[in-house]
């Protein structure tokens, strides 16, 4: 490898690492009780919102326990492949998520969730 290669290799390498640094796992602050079909490609069938972190994102966003969940973002539920809501929960600190909630008094309502 001549000089020129590995200098930029090395550039790569370092602005590779620093962009991996800058992103920072987030925390939605909720956990779920998910009831889905099937076992190699499962689909989610309920999703029912089972406890949430005292002042976390959820909580602040107005999720309350019991709530159902009827959407992740674009992802309807029943029908929601888990491996894309897996995905869609995922997010860095700063990112939002929303959710289509039908509460225990049958209103439905869009809360966005803040990962912190």
């Amino acid at each position: 490898m001549n000089k020129k290669m590995l200098l930029l290799s090395a550039a790569f390498c370092s602005l590779v690492s620093t962009t991996a640094l800058a992103a920072e796992k987030g925390k939605i602050g909720l956990a779920l009780d998910i009831n889905a079909d099937g076992f190699f490609n499962p689909v989610i069938v309920s999703v029912k919102v089972k406890e949430l972190v005292p002042g976390g994102a959820a909580e602040k966003a107005g999720v309350l326990v019991g709530d159902q969940i009827l959407k992740i973002a674009d992802c309807a539920i029943p029908g929601c492949p888990a491996d894309d809501a897996k995905n869609l929960m995922k997010r860095n600190k700063g990112e939002s998520v929303s959710f289509l909630i039908k509460q225990a008094d049958g209103t439905e309502l869009t809360k966005t969730v803040i990962a912190e």
